[in-house]
């Protein structure tokens, strides 16, 4: 069998696959309805180039009074690089809560590619946590050569192009105005200014988080099994940094629309945004779902604050991303 037969027979396997997933799908609908949680993953599209995007989302159906915890990925997922996430709007669809969250992902290898399935933990009333997971999604990836199999075939020289037009000596002559229009501006706003009193500047925002986190470890929450409070103030405080030191509106925002939003933040490494979508996470589950953790986990978590704004205090903004990665691990 030549290439360009395998390259075939590989592509009506996808198509079959594609094909037969969402008829099982359907096939298994109705037993599945029953269940307290349900998680389904879908990949548009399903066949790509290198390069292209891919929205991948997972869907969870909930049944009434059912909490869930929906995990948040971060940096990588199977094979491929997420790029982008964020959180559809939850609606409800028969008597059932029914919550998305999609990411947009890439990759660069060419082959078919299996995004892990999605794991998301809930809990029914009256029982402990439980764990309900997804199914695999097959994605196809191809070459650009492999489509085109003279894409790397010598091009013909391009004709004659007009020369562009030597702007230099405009922008110089620009350049000598605007710095003579600013030299005279500022010697007028110095000559001119009204003298004010000098004024102390607030402590920055990371030493306030180093003060606030050390009156917590006084205050001996663990000690006194109070769990709860415990993980309100460490998360309290991890927000508070983030609202002074990097203008995130964070305590208006829940933990979900929160992470969103630091996904497009420049400000924040990738290794920063997992450390902290670990720790809240953790947080979530001892506020929300009830779970209590072992004083090693508790003091990990202290840790984990304190790490996070250690690491991302102004004199430490530019920390190459492996050091960060390594201190997150």
């Amino acid at each position: 069998m030549g290439p360009l037969a395998r390259s075939r027979a590989c592509s009506l396997l996808l198509v079959l696959l594609t094909t037969l997933r969402p008829l099982s799908a359907l096939a298994l609908a109705e037993p599945t309805a029953t269940l307290p949680v349900t998680v389904r993953a879908t990949a548009t599209p399903a066949e790509v180039t290198i390069g292209d995007r891919i929205r991948y989302s997972v869907e969870v159906s909930a049944a009434a009074d059912t909490e869930v915890v929906i995990p948040v990925l971060s940096g990588q997922v199977g094979d491929f690089s997420i790029i982008d996430f964020g959180d559809v709007p939850a609606r409800r669809e028969n008597g059932r809560t029914i919550v998305t969250r999609w990411y947009t992902l890439t990759t660069f290898t060419a082959g078919d590619h299996l995004i892990p399935a999605p794991k998301v933990q809930y809990r029914v009333p009256g029982e402990s946590l439980q764990e309900a997971a997804g199914e695999e999604v097959l994605v196809g990836v191809t070459s650009l050569l492999a489509a085109d199999p003279k894409a790397a075939d010598i091009r013909d020289v391009k004709g004659p192009e007009e020369p562009p037009v030597d702007w230099r000596p405009y922008a110089v002559l620009a350049g000598a105005v605007a710095v003579l229009a600013l030299t005279v501006a500022g010697l007028y706003l110095a000559l001119n200014r009204p003298r004010r009193e000098r004024t102390v500047p607030p402590p920055p925002a990371h030493e306030v988080a180093f003060a606030a986190l050390e009156r917590v470890r006084r205050q001996d929450y663990v000690g006194q099994g109070e769990f709860g409070a415990y993980f309100v103030e460490l998360t309290r405080i991890v927000r508070r940094y983030l609202e002074d030191g990097f203008r995130l509106r964070a305590p208006e925002m829940t933990t979900e629309e929160f992470l969103t939003a630091t996904a497009s933040d420049p400000q924040l490494a990738a290794g920063h945004r997992r450390l902290l979508a670990d720790f809240l996470a953790q947080a979530d589950l001892v506020k929300f779902a009830r779970v209590v953790p072992t004083l090693p986990e508790a003091q990990a978590a202290y840790e984990a604050a304190r790490r996070f704004v250690d690491d991302t205090r102004p004199d430490r903004a530019h920390q190459p991303a492996a050091e960060v990665q390594h201190a997150a691990a």
